[in-house]
């Protein structure tokens, strides 16, 4: 089973307004080619931090 969770809540997936998600999902598709290197790495778990440094969620693959 694959588990991924992504808190979007944060400041780091809104628009240039900081009121609306960010309808390019910048940082969304950054976290998920984070997920994939470390996969292709070998990694079985992790956890995402965004841009700004805060914990943004967890994956893990069992």
């Amino acid at each position: 089973m694959f588990k991924l969770e992504i808190n979007t809540s944060g400041a780091a997936f809104r628009d240039d307004d900081g009121e609306d998600l960010d309808p390019r999902a910048r940082e969304l598709r950054v976290l998920l080619n984070v997920v994939e290197a470390q996969l292709a790495h070998g990694f079985t778990k992790g956890v995402l931090m965004d841009c700004n440094g805060n914990k943004a969620g967890t994956w893990s693959l069992e």
